[in-house]
């Protein structure tokens, strides 16, 4: 009896840190597949560049997820940023949750920019975020601004839009 209760405390103890792991690796499988249903600009470089600011286990995770993958002709190239002037050659930019509370200076910052901010934290689309992670009862969801993507000169599908839980 000791041993099962001691295996069950064991299990609860991890339970969140794995909840974390596959979490991460759905956010990572939800991040490269917005790339089939958001459009950029024509763009002449040869990769398509995830920027992921703060430290994420996603960055590892999307590494794993897009190794060999394409968005149109370019390949994907995932990369941990850490100032503005590296967050400029970004397609897509991941801000974790402990950098969070900057979202607003980067979006007023990078403005002219057409990149796809992502975040981890609800309502981040009302300062300048295009897609923010949220839990809703227990499963992973997003919240879209289809304002914010067009002011960045990206277009979204509207099954995109669709799927979100919260969109403008």
């Amino acid at each position: 009896m000791k041993r099962i209760c001691l295996m069950i405390s064991f299990v609860l103890l991890l339970s969140p840190m794995l909840f974390a792991q596959n979490n991460d690796k759905f956010k990572a499988v939800f991040l490269y597949n917005f790339t089939r249903y958001i459009e950029w600009p024509s763009n002449t470089s040869s990769e398509f560049v995830i920027g992921v600011v703060g430290s994420s286990s996603i960055y590892s995770e999307l590494q794993s997820i897009t190794q060999g993958k394409l968005v149109g002709s370019q390949a994907i190239k995932i990369k941990k940023v850490q100032n503005v002037s590296e967050m400029g050659s970004c397609s897509i930019l991941y801000v974790s949750s402990e950098v969070s509370s900057q979202v607003a200076h980067l979006a007023t910052e990078l403005k002219d920019n057409n990149m796809l901010i992502i975040t981890e934290r609800s309502g981040l689309i009302n300062k300048g975020a295009g897609i923010s992670f949220v839990v809703d009862n227990g499963k992973q969801k997003f919240e879209i601004s289809k304002l914010n993507l067009e002011k960045r000169g990206l277009k979204v599908n509207k099954q995109l839009l669709d799927m979100a839980v919260n969109n403008d």
